[in-house]
């Protein structure tokens, strides 16, 4: 039975939020394992089916009608975060509305209402193993992390926020 590694994916989930916060996102949630959070998303009005992001993330433009909002699992190794990655998959139009409830005084809930879908970007993060070990969906940026450093990125074809992640545009230093 392995045991459960806290340090290593609190190391992951706070160096996701400091890269992305060094690279101009507002980091708006961060929720490590074994910490709390209220930033729930829930799946219709009952908690069952509640989804709580590692991290979520704004980063606007010039206008506060044009941003991206990034929400993301972190997890020790690529294995683990197969699971994550389905959880991302399966979200919903009701998280997305949940989201945009929870994120009411950061964005423009017009703008998001009719193009939610394409606002949010998904990403997983781990420290051990490979991003070729996963089956990476079109829409995603994986990235493999040490508790200091991105080692490995991929920014997929379909990703919303593809331009934002590019090597040009987003830097580990």
């Amino acid at each position: 039975m392995e045991i459960f590694n806290f340090d290593a994916e609190r190391n992951v989930t706070v160096f996701l939020a400091e890269l992305l916060d060094k690279n101009g996102w507002e980091v708006v949630a961060c929720h490590p394992p074994g910490g709390h959070t209220s930033f729930s998303l829930l799946d219709g009005r009952r908690s069952k089916g509640a989804y709580m992001p590692d991290v979520v993330a704004i980063k606007y433009s010039e206008l506060i009608s044009d941003y991206f909002v990034v929400v993301a699992e972190s997890k020790t190794s690529s294995l683990e975060s197969i699971d994550d990655i389905e959880k991302l998959v399966n979200f919903n139009d009701s998280h997305l509305a949940w989201l945009g409830f929870r994120l009411q005084n950061h964005l423009d809930l017009g703008a998001w209402s009719d193009n939610a879908v394409a606002k949010v970007q998904k990403i997983v993060a781990f420290e051990k193993g490979k991003i070729s070990d996963l089956n990476i969906p079109n829409d995603f940026v994986a990235f493999k992390v040490s508790a200091t450093s991105l080692i490995e990125s991929q920014v997929g074809p379909s990703a919303p926020a593809r331009e934002l992640f590019s090597e040009k545009a987003f830097s580990n230093k």
